[in-house]
């Protein structure tokens, strides 16, 4: 009826005095007869000609239009048998197509506004594009942007032309919707669970604005999506982001009166400007051109909504798409949808920074169980969410420790992305306080935690949109003494966290030791530390960690975060205890964040804590488990702690939820909503059975894993699962693997430790005294002074010579054998001076240490060890006193016939480059560790005690009689040691291989020199001793390349070699101490760096110098045996080829 409107107005603007037009017209619901159609024209009041009067006084020979209106078509036709063209508004194709048939045979021309016919005659001329131009004008803009998914939505597709779609992409979803569809009811129902994010639309514009409308309000239209609308579809469309194809010059065309007036007009403003007669044949040539040159060949224009506005952003030239504006998307975004799955936007604050203090991965690690959660999902391994992706954005803003101003910044940043759910960070404090930053920031969303589980947070009043699916600590601790109970522990310590984490855990802790009959012995002064205190703040609390101790406890349960916790473990250790004084119990949390901790006091942590008994909750179980650790082992390269089940489970809370509200139609956007589902969802996760406790924020009970943290072969900590604990079971505890203690037995240790320190004083007491430390450094570098001094004039006064250099081949002796093995000896005695290299690779430390007799490294120098090892230090220098005696006295010469003199002689020959030589570094450094008393528990000398044995206060009594035989002992050893070194190769007649005495010399004052600084500048500046170190060899190496050590090349080529290779493990012992400390990957580069050092020099070796030693080939065993059973004059022949002579003899 509209269009007939539209007609009158055009017709009322044009002169067509020669143009007969009929208008047959058929309405929406016609009927199958043509009687009908007849009547139901008949019944239609706007069918009279009063409507079509006054449009021009040349209409004489129109007759008037109620005459015909009981006659059928083609009675009308035979009455308007002059007419030259039919414009046919009809809307049915069984009338169309009849009309086309009647046109036909009258060589009329049929002018329709919208040809529903599958084919186009040659008379039949269509003003809006066929359904086949609209599908491959589409199909091009589709192809432009590589969209193969979606959904198409029509009322009006034949399914010839659905079949071109079909072609195009296989994976398009279509769906009819027929007139008086409930479309909210089907967007809800049907279009929301397919989880697409773009939408073709081929509909009439009533019901594709109700389409529209619906796609808003369920929010199917936001950042990610597309949609995209034919002409009629389109109109008034006000979807930003939308983008209309149109029939180009239609482009704001808002209505099909609106496109039917400019239609017409443009059709008959041509053929007025080129017709010259009224014969059917020009009008039909006419219109054929003007078909053929416009709308035969249709151009089409892209149109994009922007701010409520059409903008032509582009054209459709045949069927390509080329834009000269920028597009705008739902959403306001201009980056291109992706043709996929509808995105489910979530969050997690799975980071390592905190706004102060050291990174902390806990969260991080733990945060691979969401990622690969939303993998499972998003690679269809699950039943859930079949049609959509997730999202997972990741928010480092805070791991333990919440500053309001440094979460607000780091949250607005990227608020946008925030998305329906959010997963909380790892430590309850940060969780209290992101849900004060997300109020300030009008955020809302439900938010799960895969780990907090302080008491506060179990309030749903407090806290209306929190769940978390870990247990809270009020219950978890309460389950504690039970435990322990049944691990047959009486007696415990407790020590915890002094905030509202720390005190929720204590509290019900106390109360459920009453209950079951635990002693607590420590006294209540000595449980609470501050929260988040640094190394140096903790330090200030020392006095609590000492009454714990002098309380003789053994099992201490921990409640306390990281890294805090570690700082607790280093200072016990700083107090004094050591592996096995006490065994650490703790809940809901675990040690494996200690791969990320700092090499410099690693050890410590590990020689306290480890191992440390923790029930958590049961990890990875079930199917969805397995999955679980499947895709962490495959895509997170199986980095995993014992909260990454728990954060996989917190994500699968919310995709359930959604996927149940997805499926019902119910609005997932709806925050509240959301949450509300989701306290409703049970299911079965990586931890168990997942329920939510009515009434509560908390997590139904659940099956405790027993682990024990301890070190694996390579030296890391890991976690291994020794049993369950299942609290409701009438068997509480299942024993999967023996409980190991510290000592490595499954024994469980005494309630109560001995009350005995290692020092007869509390170590709180101890410090570091500033006036001893200055003493020893005059003590050393004067004794080094000295030394320096004896070893110069000793060169200048006897050695100052040359030594022949080895040009004709020798055969090797013992004593070549000695010179070349202690070479690599000093390898180790060098080292053990240098930098610790105990963290690269303890067993190459326990060597160098051995061998220069570093031995408070190996052992407890305690109990009256050290003096041990000093008397026989002092027991062999008086050895070497008497040996040199006899050697430079000539005393077996002077009394040939004393037995012990000729003995000592002969003992000289393979003792002194043992004492000299080899012992040169540890009789020096042990009897320099007798001034060592740079600690004191006070301000006197004599209130400082001995570094090696804390029993011998110094500077008074026993201690002062031994410092002064040091000094003896030291100024009798080291100028005998200097004179007789190269004094030792001159009385070796069999000895080749000679040092250069220059280089003795320097060696002596090099060992000197690293010895005094090992005892000095180490204990107080390790860094510097460090660079100090380097320093000194690498000069050293450079002396040794510009004065050959050796008359053999070979032997000085391996000598300068080893010292590389001491500076190579230096070097890396700095950078495992400052920078950067694997064990395992450190000896690697260590032991392929001493290779390779190796490999250059055996090659340069066998290149550049010859080998002037061999080896006597020995007898051919084989003769004797011939000789041994040989008769008669073959015996002579067999004893002639092992000696010659013999026979004649």
């Amino acid at each position: 009826m509209s269009l007939i409107k539209a007609l009158e107005e055009t017709l009322r603007c044009c002169q067509l005095s020669w143009w007969k037009l009929i208008l047959l017209i058929c309405l929406q619901n016609f009927c199958y007869s043509l009687e009908a159609i007849v009547a139901y024209e008949k019944n239609n009041p706007i069918w009279r000609l009063d409507l079509l009067l006054d449009i021009s006084s040349d209409w004489d020979s129109l007759i008037e239009w109620h005459n015909c209106e009981f006659l059928q078509i083609s009675t009308c036709f035979d009455f308007y048998e002059n007419s030259t063209v039919i414009l046919d508004l009809t809307d049915s194709i069984e009338t169309q197509f009849f009309i086309s048939k009647l046109c036909k045979e009258r060589e009329i021309s049929h002018l329709v506004f919208e040809n529903k016919l599958a084919y186009a005659d040659q008379l039949t001329f269509s003003i809006t594009p066929s359904y086949l131009e609209q599908i491959n004008v589409f199909i091009s803009v589709l192809n432009y942007f590589n969209w193969t998914q979606g959904l198409i939505v029509y009322d009006r597709l034949e399914n010839s032309l659905k079949e071109k779609f079909e072609k195009y992409s296989e994976n398009l979803n279509y769906l009819i919707i027929e007139s008086e569809a409930n479309i909210d009811e089907l967007v809800n129902r049907i279009i929301a669970p397919l989880g697409t994010t773009l939408y073709y639309i081929f509909m009439n514009y009533t019901d594709s604005y109700k389409l529209q409308n619906a796609l808003l309000s369920a929010k199917l239209l936001t950042s990610g999506n597309g949609i995209v609308l034919d002409q009629k579809s389109g109109y008034e469309c006000s979807i930003d982001g939308a983008l209309i194809i149109t029939d180009k010059g239609q482009e704001f065309v808002i209505s099909d009166e609106d496109y039917l007036k400019s239609s017409i007009k443009s059709i008959v403003s041509y053929l007025l400007s080129h017709i010259r007669t009224e014969s059917s044949s020009e009008i039909f040539f006419h219109l054929n051109s003007l078909f053929k040159s416009h709308y035969g060949n249709r151009n089409f224009s892209l149109i994009n909504t922007q701010e409520g506005k059409r903008e032509i952003i582009g054209e459709i030239i045949d069927e390509k798409l080329f834009l000269f504006k920028n597009i705008t998307f739902p959403g306001n975004i201009s980056e291109i949808p992706k043709s996929q799955k509808k995105i489910l936007q979530l969050s997690i604050e799975a980071g390592s920074t905190n706004p102060t203090g050291p990174a902390l991965p806990i969260g991080l690690i733990g945060g691979y169980g969401s990622y690969a959660a939303r993998d499972i999902i998003n690679n269809g391994d699950s039943d859930l969410l079949n049609n959509f992706q997730i999202s997972l954005t990741n928010f480092d803003c805070g791991v333990s420790i919440y500053n309001a101003t440094f979460a607000n910044t780091c949250y607005s940043k990227n608020k946008e992305n925030f998305g329906l759910g959010h997963i909380s960070a790892w430590g309850s404090v940060m969780a209290i306080g992101s849900m004060s930053s997300f109020k300030q920031l009008n955020l809302t969303f439900p938010i799960v935690s895969a780990t907090n589980g302080d008491t506060t947070l179990s309030s749903t009043t407090n806290f209306p949109m929190y769940m978390r699916v870990q247990l809270s600590y009020s219950y978890a601790y309460s389950l504690v003494p039970i435990f322990i109970r049944a691990l047959g522990w009486e007696k415990v310590a407790v020590l915890y966290q002094n905030d509202t984490w720390g005190l929720s855990g204590y509290y019900f802790l106390i109360q459920s030791i009453k209950s079951h009959d635990l002693s607590l012995i420590n006294p209540e002064s000595s449980r609470a530390f501050p929260p988040n205190l640094d190394r140096d703040g903790l330090k200030k609390y020392s006095y609590i960690l000492q009454e714990i101790i002098d309380c003789q406890a053994r099992f201490l349960i921990f409640i306390f975060q990281y890294p805090s916790a570690y700082y607790i473990f280093e200072e016990f250790y700083d107090l004094g205890l050591r592996k096995g004084d006490l065994v650490f119990f703790t809940t809901l949390t675990d040690l494996v964040t200690l791969a990320g901790y700092d090499n410099v006091h690693k050890y410590k942590v590990y020689e306290i804590a480890i191992p440390i008994i923790t029930t958590y909750g049961q990890s990875w179980v079930g199917p969805l488990g397995t999955k679980a650790l499947a895709h962490i082992n495959k895509d997170y390269g199986g980095i995993i702690n014992s909260y990454s089940c728990f954060y996989f489970d917190a994500l699968f809370l919310m995709v359930y939820a959604l996927d149940y509200m997805i499926n019902r139609g119910l609005d997932y956007s709806n925050p509240f909503k959301l949450q509300e589902i989701m306290r409703n969802q049970q299911f079965y996760g990586c931890t168990g059975q997942v329920i939510i406790e009515k009434g509560s924020n908390d997590r139904i009970v659940q099956v405790f894993e027993i682990i024990l943290n301890k070190l694996d072969e390579n030296g890391n900590l890991a976690y291994y699962i020794m049993g369950e604990f299942r609290p409701q079971s009438t068997q509480l505890i299942k024993i999967q693997e023996p409980l190991l203690y510290a000592d490595g037995s499954t024994v469980k240790p005494t309630d109560l430790r001995n009350k005995n320190y290692e020092c007869p004083f509390p170590n709180r007491l101890v410090k570091t005294f500033a006036k001893g430390r200055a003493l020893v450094f005059g003590i050393c570098f004067g004794i080094a002074g000295i030394s320096l001094f004896i070893t110069i004039y000793i060169w200048k006064r006897w050695w100052e010579i040359s030594i022949e250099p080895l040009e004709a081949k020798k055969e090797i002796s013992l004593q070549d054998f000695i010179v070349g093995a202690t070479m690599f000896i000093e390898f180790f005695q060098f080292s053990s001076m240098g930098p610790d290299f105990s963290p690269i690779n303890s067993a190459l430390a326990s060597v160098s240490d051995t061998l220069s007799l570093s031995l408070d490294h190996i052992i407890k120098l305690k109990n009256g060890v050290f003096w041990i090892v000093v008397n026989a230090v002092f027991g062999s220098i008086g050895l070497w006193v008497i040996l040199c005696s006899v050697i430079l006295l000539r005393l077996d010469e002077k009394f040939p016939h004393n037995f012990m003199l000729r003995n000592l002689n002969t003992l000289a020959d393979y003792f002194m480059p043992i004492l000299g030589d080899l012992c040169f570094i540890p009789f020096i450094s042990v009897c320099l560790d007798i001034f060592l008393c740079d600690q004191s528990i006070g301000d006197n000398f004599t209130d400082s005690f001995l570094a090696q044995d804390c029993y011998y206060f110094c500077w008074e009594g026993e201690h002062l009689a031994y410092a002064i035989l040091s000094i003896f002992a030291l100024m009798a050893y080291e100028p005998l040691a200097v004179f007789c070194r190269p004094l030792w190769q001159e009385l070796q007649p069999l000895l080749h291989v000679k040092a250069a005495p220059l280089f003795l010399m320097v060696k002596t004052m090099v060992q000197i020199t690293l010895i005094v600084m090992n005892k000095t500048v180490k204990r107080a500046q390790s860094a510097l001793h460090g660079a100090l170190f380097i320093t000194v060899m690498v000069l050293y190496i450079i002396f040794l390349c510009k004065f050959k050590p050796y008359n053999y090349a070979r032997y000085s080529w391996w000598q300068t070699l080893i010292l590389i290779g001491v500076v190579w493990l230096a070097f890396l012992s700095i950078i495992s101490q400052n920078i950067w400390g694997n064990p395992l990957t450190l000896t690697l580069i260590l032991g392929s760096g001493l290779v390779i050092i190796g490999l250059i020099g055996i090659y340069i070796q066998y290149k550049k110098y010859p080998s002037l030693l061999f080896r006597k080939k020995g007898q051919d065993t084989s003769t004797l045996f011939k000789f041994a059973f040989a008769f008669g004059k073959n015996s002579k022949i067999a004893l002639s080829k092992i000696h010659p002579n013999i026979v004649s003899k």
